[in-house]
């Protein structure tokens, strides 16, 4: 026999995903005169405050299948649940036709956020710099997917951006490497099509440190204490302005004696590219190459 429909069936709940302890789970959300309290849930009949996790409006199909769907942005929750309830109680009296909902994250086009995780850093690995790999290595595959809790990219929200942050903070990174980690987060969601996942006033604050600069005495007292070829790898780099790696994989074809030019290009066999795929020539002090 059909099983009967549960008497709540064209009932449209809003649930919030939280954190409990050191376990994820649906909660409750608290209505007072008709409104949503935000971040206040029912935990065991009490009244609780949680920041963390992501709205959900929860009702089931006429074939009595429970659905889900995430609401990222709290402003949307009240409204996505009206018209989600008209379309339903729409459905069950067949003004329009029912649709038979895909089953929770077997949608194709769903992408877990830990295969997007796997796949950004393979391209990232065979595109970029091994230093930039290694950086994104340990923002993705070991900040990124111990703080991320949401499962699937479309599902990702603000909430799981600022908890990325919190996360960060609470592993004692400063503001600035926080604000870079961050960077690197966004590029990849974005490269996925989950985009505005923050707002202007959710990006780290930090004080942009003046950098050190060798003063001519200090300069004058390296080259005093150098041997020839330090000297000359000194004089080279204030005069080139080469950043190390730049200055690792010169070679004597890239130098033009006669016209005091250095050129930065790609070595395959080094597998180096220059910065932003791009080759450039610097010139070189006259003194430097005479």
């Amino acid at each position: 026999m059909p099983r009967k429909p549960k008497q709540y069936a064209n009932r449209v709940k809003i649930l919030k995903y939280i954190k409990v302890g050191e376990t994820w789970r649906f909660a409750n959300i608290v209505e007072r005169n008709g409104k949503i309290v935000r971040d206040h849930v029912t935990i065991l009949g009490r009244d609780e405050h949680h920041t963390e996790g992501t709205y959900y409006l929860e009702w089931y199909e006429i074939d009595n299948r429970r659905r889900r769907k995430a609401v990222p942005n709290f402003a949307d929750v009240a409204e996505q649940s009206r018209r989600k309830a008209i379309e339903v109680e729409a459905m069950r009296a067949g003004v329009i036709e029912h649709r038979t909902a895909p089953a929770l994250g077997a949608a194709p086009g769903h992408i877990r956020v830990v295969a997007a995780i796997d796949n950004y850093l393979d391209f990232v690995k065979h595109h970029r710099a091994e230093r930039t790999y290694l950086t994104y290595r340990y923002t993705l595959d070991t900040l990124l997917r111990e703080s991320c809790t949401t499962p699937y990219v479309e599902d990702v929200s603000r909430e799981d951006i600022v908890k990325f942050m919190t996360d960060c903070y609470k592993r004692g990174l400063g503001g600035r490497t926080v604000y870079d980690k961050l960077v690197v987060v966004l590029q990849m969601f974005k490269r996925y099509g989950k985009t505005k996942l923050i707002e202007a006033n959710d990006w780290p604050d930090y004080v942009e440190k003046i950098r050190p600069i060798y003063e001519p005495e200090e300069i004058q007292a390296m080259l005093r204490h150098a041997g020839e070829d330090e000297a000359i790898f000194l004089k080279f780099m204030i005069g080139s302005g080469f950043r190390d790696q730049e200055a690792q994989h010169v070679t004597w074809r890239d130098i033009e004696f006669h016209i005091s030019l250095v050129r930065v290009t790609a070595k395959p066999i080094w597998a180096f590219k220059p910065k932003n795929w791009e080759e450039r020539a610097v010139p070189l002090p006259t003194a430097l190459v005479d």
